[in-house]
């Protein structure tokens, strides 16, 4: 009996223990909440430059820095915003001690023993994000909680080395200023289809370009960076300084630091002019357009700089009925691959067919529905994919989507949804060797892209239920069935992951490669204080 008397007692003085911390945790985080917002400007603003500042909640232009895309589903909890200016900004935010921030100490009587105190220290460690185009989408960056945001934008500068060959380009800078500074000097560089972006975050996880078939993904073609690492030191990573950080930060770079500044190779766009031949057609043709297609992949491997991009989506004055077909070629100059691709899919009797042609590489995201004002760089709406990587298209697999696809965007509430699917040029990715950098394996060998896009305003969390089921409904319908070897995996392009993807889906599934990306995490960011996006664990 004495045994068991003494083992409801630890028990009992167990139960209450473990009631009185929780209880000191959320007394302490609810202070935490007013504390940090007041004493980060008083604490940290006197370390930054004259070109600085910090945004408090109340602040006017709270609102305009914390707008984001896929809003409200991701929205990090910030208790202050770092407009940093220069590298050492950007290391004095990330290195200042949050104790110095808040540090309480509470103490609270044990009830049930008179006269003892029970210490409790809770010390406040506050995350942060970089942040440049707010256009990340995986749930992870929920994890951030009264954090602070690390706003890049202010570092937007560019500057073209003498040679004409590198830009070296600051660390917020959106992929439309830097094209836009590239082409008033006749050079252009490997970057995303968005306007709207950041440049150095599709990069740090790859970066597929309408430039890729001749240049490699934007990630190989990264010369160097300055990369402020989780302990505010800053380093620079190249193929001749810190190179197993250089190899990680192309592919997994979101994982390692934030980048202050990076060069990247540019090239010649003076003579640049490009067409887009725009085709529409009817659901009733998902069979024999896709077909096609897989068909003039096949017998063109290698077609330069032309772009096959296509989107399924509902638009009733094509049909009010059904979501349609459109499929764009978009390509450099003479091309002799399109010839091809053009007479297949007009043979297939489209209700549309228009060429644009004489486009100059400045004006060619605008024209091509990607630019800064089209309805994918929209803010303050949630969106959500569900991605897929393909060598080529399972017919019967994107039907059985299709039909998905059809049943969810009926409901008005999710009718601006669209089906992204998307063929990259392959030369200049496949000519850049597996080894080289972080990129996963998968990525290069699997050069067709397609995600649905969910599209829907509000919190409501029954829609968000709802885009899950049909999302992951439609994720899974359309992969091969029956498949074997490596491409009976599921593959998912990092920049393009949801959150919960396994780490092989996202980074390859050699485990070799594996290992590697996770001996560098502990060895560069032993405490993950970049761990919000796509991250290694």
């Amino acid at each position: 009996m004495g045994f068991l008397r003494v083992g409801v007692q630890l028990l009992l003085s167990l139960s209450l223990h473990q009631h009185m911390t929780a209880h000191v945790q959320a007394t302490c985080a609810s202070v935490a909440v007013q504390c940090p917002s007041r004493k980060v400007r008083d604490e940290l603003g006197p370390l930054l430059s004259d070109g600085a500042a910090i945004v408090l909640p109340s602040d006017d232009a709270w609102d305009e820095l914390t707008a984001r895309a896929s809003s409200p589903r991701v929205r990090p909890n910030y208790l202050a915003i770092v407009e940093v200016a220069t590298e050492s900004d950007v290391q004095n935010t990330v290195r200042h001690d949050p104790k110095r921030l808040c540090y309480w100490y509470r103490e609270y009587l044990e009830l049930t023993r008179p006269g003892r105190q029970i210490k409790v220290a809770n010390k406040l460690d506050l995350p942060f994000l970089a942040v440049s185009g707010a256009h990340g989408w995986p749930s992870t960056i929920n994890r951030v909680k009264d954090g602070i945001q690390i706003s890049m934008r202010r570092m937007n500068q560019t500057t073209i080395h003498p040679d004409g060959n590198i830009a070296t380009a600051g660390g917020g800078i959106l992929q439309h200023t830097f094209t836009s500074a590239l082409w008033e000097q006749n050079k252009r560089a490997v970057t995303g289809l968005c306007e709207c972006v950041s440049t150095i975050g599709p990069l740090l996880g790859g970066g597929h370009s309408m430039l890729q078939g001749k240049h490699g993904f934007a990630a190989d073609n990264l010369v160097s960076a300055r990369l402020v690492l989780a302990d505010g030191k800053a380093v620079t990573v190249s193929e001749t300084e810190n190179r197993d950080l250089f190899w990680a930060v192309r592919g997994a770079g979101h994982n390692f630091g934030i980048v202050t500044s990076f060069d990247v190779k540019v090239y010649d766009a003076k003579d640049s002019e490009w067409t887009i031949i725009s085709f529409t057609f009817n659901q009733d043709k998902l069979e024999d357009v896709f077909t096609a297609w897989n068909k003039l992949e096949d017998e063109n491997p290698d077609r330069g700089l032309l772009l096959v991009n296509g989107v399924i989506n509902r638009s009733p004055d094509a049909d009010p009925h059904h979501p349609i077909i459109n499929v764009q070629l978009i390509y450099e100059g003479e091309n002799d691959s399109v010839g091809a691709f053009a007479a297949a899919f007009r043979a297939l009797d489209p209700i549309s067919d228009s060429t644009e042609s004489n486009i100059s590489w400045g004006n060619l995201y605008d024209t091509g529905g990607f630019g800064l004002e089209s309805p994918v760089c929209r803010k303050n709406e949630n969106i959500l994919g569900y991605p897929n990587s393909f060598t080529r298209w399972d017919i019967a697999g994107l039907r059985r989507a299709y039909d998905v696809f059809a049943d969810i965007t009926a409901d008005e509430t999710f009718a601006t949804s669209a089906w992204l699917l998307e063929s990259f040029g392959q030369a200049g990715v496949t000519a850049v060797p597996e080894s080289a950098n972080a990129v996963a394996p998968e990525e290069r060998r699997r050069h067709l892209l397609t995600s649905p896009s969910f599209w829907w305003k509000g919190s409501s969390k029954d829609d968000a239920k709802k885009v899950a089921w049909y999302g992951e409904k439609m994720q899974k319908t359309m992969r091969p069935k029956g498949g074997s070897g490596e491409m009976a995996q599921p593959h998912s392009y990092v920049n393009y992951a949801k959150g919960g993807e396994s780490l092989g889906e996202m980074y390859g599934r050699d485990t070799g490669r594996l290992h590697r990306l996770r001996e560098l995490k502990r060895k560069w960011d032993p405490q993950n204080r970049f761990g919000f996006y796509a991250p290694i664990h």
